[in-house]
């Protein structure tokens, strides 16, 4: 009924009340029930909502005529419970509409839900591919309006809990239009902690990622989600899963492009952590497994270059054989193939780039938080870093390369207590003009690199650079399935991990005698890794190279011995320090000449006598000096001392000696250790012995299983 006809049934009541007051008493009561007819009452029930006072001031105006009272009060309660069941009725109405039960399924291009179970759309919710909508009900009107609360459909595809930690993630997707006449809308994925699709402040991050989202409508939509959610329990896949690449738990092994597992393994899902797309994405393969074993004999006669294919491999072996994490730089000038030796190392894991974003080659001046999780992402995969040039503080390269060999991110607390800690155990592929030690003064840090020098790529400049050009060329093309073989054969091969582990320990002892330093020994652990990985990458058809590239590996060692020796080299500092500054030693010809120094006397030095012995400095002015070149006083003096490189007494590092004729404590560097350590020349290359019984170990003792994966760890794919 329109408006104009609502007011003409109450202009109908008025006329009918006045005509009441002039009836007679007798006409009253027949006259009443002609004109309210079941039909009038039953359109004065459905206006009565809108013109309630009206009709209640003419119905009391009735009931005031003699007679009318009664019938007047009852008519007005019939009228309302008809007004209330018109109500209810109109109610459920619009409830049945809004409880209609509708699936994904239905309201969607089947091009996009091909393959989905039946999803359902929760009660209060409609999608199709415009959006989301909330669905507000107009009692009043008996209408149902849709209110849009995300632009786009979003859903929760899949559920993971993560075996380590017990926290769950969930991968979302939406739909993402095409551009301009480039084909039909598709689905896109994110995969994230469970509690960023709950929470609204950590909810609107994925606009980054292109999702349907934003601070207005993020209440909204993270209603849809949960009622999606719980009505569809049963119909999103919850998995087990991890967020972190390379060995699990149960002895598997995890890559973006497969789960390389036994039958008894359970299949885990990868649920990357925030940001590790990138890396996810460079890792898988290209071409042919013939092709980039055509590009390795293309390396057989540079051995520097065939170590970066070890180092790459023996990141994977670490957890087995329980070694420390180490680094491997490769350092010389600029073009000399330092960057095709990390492009070889990329290419056993991936896509072997470093300037393509989709590339497993990095740059050092990448922050340090980034390389923490980068690290804890990848796990037990090889972290490559390209030229240390690149990084304006030289702090950083020190910072990053300490913490990585720690082998653990730092801890950091959140809202809910303490946030879950980055691990590793791997191998750090790094580039540079300059050693990568000579970045710290830390002798622990120092220890854990294998710093190569010269050309990766050896040979006249012209020839050396066609092979780069070549092999970077093919492996654009080649890539990322020796990594795969390996990590197969490792896992079809754990009941003879303790044999590689025997491999291992006999290796590293034999190259212990390299150096008789706990540096060396420590390196040498380093150096049995790479070697152990060269028998591993030649049982699975690696071709051999023509020169050992273990002879370079041993020259690293003497060189790291020597470099990571912070006691010796503060040593010579010290003593190099006092030959430029002889002026400042009582007894010295440079003394006699120039007097007292402004800046007081740091010690005495005879070396007017032929026969002198040793260089005495005071205390203070030897902290002084030490602190200027990096170094610890509390820490040297007493490895000098313990090492019998200084003249002292029974109670301690210093003995007495007259300064200006007052009796001054000294620490007294001797003079035959001073002129040993710098004329000390390292020898040449020796041939160490490796004990022959191990290399054969990997090629007879080692069987592959029953599994149906055993032709693929073969390579047989």
């Amino acid at each position: 009924m329109s408006d104009n006809e609502s007011v003409d049934l109450v202009a109908e009541l008025r006329e009918f009340v006045e005509s009441v007051q002039s009836m007679e008493s007798a006409d009253r009561a027949p006259a009443f029930t002609t004109f309210f007819s079941l039909e009038k009452i039953e359109q004065m029930a459905g206006q009565w909502g809108a013109h309630e006072f009206q009709f209640e001031a003419l119905f009391m105006q009735l009931g005031s005529i003699r007679g009318m009272g009664a019938r007047s009060r009852e008519l007005v309660q019939t009228i309302k419970r008809a007004q209330r069941r018109a109500r209810q009725q109109q109610q459920q109405d619009v409830l049945q509409q809004m409880g209609v039960t509708n699936t994904l399924n239905e309201n969607l291009p089947d091009y996009l839900v091909e393959g989905f179970p039946s999803l359902l759309i929760p009660n209060g919710f409609d999608v199709d591919l415009g959006g989301v909508y909330t669905l507000q009900a107009n009692f009043e009107e008996g209408t149902v309006t849709r209110e849009k609360v995300a632009t786009a459909p979003i859903i929760i595809t899949q559920r993971g809990r993560d075996n380590d930690t017990g926290h769950m993630q969930v991968e979302v997707a939406w739909v993402e239009p095409p551009g301009p006449g480039k084909g039909r809308p598709k689905w896109r994925t994110h995969t994230v902690e469970r509690s960023v699709l709950f929470d609204s402040r950590k909810i609107v991050g994925l606009i980054d990622y292109g999702a349907p989202v934003t601070s207005i409508t993020s209440a909204d939509a993270i209603r849809w989600l949960t009622a999606y959610e719980d009505i569809n329990q049963h119909k999103i896949p919850l998995t087990n899963g991890a967020n972190r690449l390379g060995w699990q738990r149960d002895g598997s092994f995890l890559l973006p492009d497969g789960h390389i597992k036994l039958d008894k393994h359970q299949e885990l899902k990868l649920f990357p952590m925030e940001g590790m797309d990138p890396i996810m994405k460079s890792l898988r393969t290209g071409g042919t497994w013939e092709g980039w074993l055509e590009v390795v004999e293309l390396l057989r006669d540079h051995p520097l270059a065939m170590l970066s294919i070890y180092s790459s491999v023996a990141s994977v072996m670490q957890h087995i054989i329980k070694c420390a994490n180490f680094a491997v730089d490769w350092s010389n000038e600029t073009s000399s193939g330092k960057t095709t030796s990390l492009r070889v190392a990329a290419s056993v894991w991936g896509y072997p780039a470093d300037d393509d974003d989709e590339g497993y080659i990095y740059s050092w001046d990448s922050t340090k938080v980034w390389v923490e999780r980068a690290a804890g992402f990848l796990h037990s995969l090889p972290l490559i870093l390209d030229e240390t040039k690149r990084v304006k503080n030289k702090q950083h390269v020190a910072d990053v390369l300490y913490d990585f060999c720690s082998g653990k991110g730092r801890g950091r607390g959140t809202l809910q207590g303490i946030d879950k800690v980055n691990t590793w155990n791997t191998v750090l592929l790094s580039t540079g003009e300059q050693r990568l030690t000579s970045f710290t003064q830390d002798g622990g840090v120092r220890a854990r690199v294998l710093a190569l020098q010269g050309a990766p790529i050896s040979g006249p400049a012209q020839t050396a650079r066609v092979v780069a050009d070549t092999v970077r060329g093919r492996l654009y093309t080649h890539y990322g399935h020796l990594g795969r073989r390996v990590a197969k054969y490792l896992v079809f091969h754990k009941n003879s991990w303790p044999d590689f582990r025997e491999a291992f320990e006999t290796r590293r002892d034999s190259y212990a005698g390299i150096t008789n330093t706990a540096v060396g020994g420590r390196l040498a652990a380093y150096v049995a890794s790479l070697d152990l990985a060269q028998a591993v990458c030649e049982t699975l058809g690696v071709p051999t190279p023509t020169r050992d590239p273990i002879e370079f590996l041993i020259q690293a060692v003497r060189d790291g011995a020597n470099d990571a020796d912070r006691a010796r080299d503060a040593f010579i500092a010290a003593a190099s320090w006092s030959t430029m500054n002889r002026h400042r030693f009582w007894g010295s010809r440079a003394a006699l000449e120039r007097g007292t120094p402004g800046n007081g006397w740091a010690g005495r030095w005879e070396d007017g006598k032929p026969e002198w012995a040793e260089i005495c400095i005071e205390p203070h002015a030897l902290q002084g000096i030490l602190d200027r070149y990096g170094y610890v006083y509390e820490e040297v003096v007493p490895r000098w001392a313990a090492r019998d490189w200084l003249n002292v007494t029974t109670r301690g590092a210093t003995r007495s000696r007259r300064i200006d004729g007052i009796p001054t404590p000294c620490v007294c560097l001797r003079r035959d250790v001073y002129e040993q350590l710098m004329t000390a020349e390292r020898p040449d290359i020796e041939t160490v012995s490796v004990a022959d019984a191990q290399l054969d170990l990997i090629d007879q003792q080692v069987s592959y299983s029953d599994s149906s994966w055993s032709a693929l760890a073969q390579g047989e794919d």
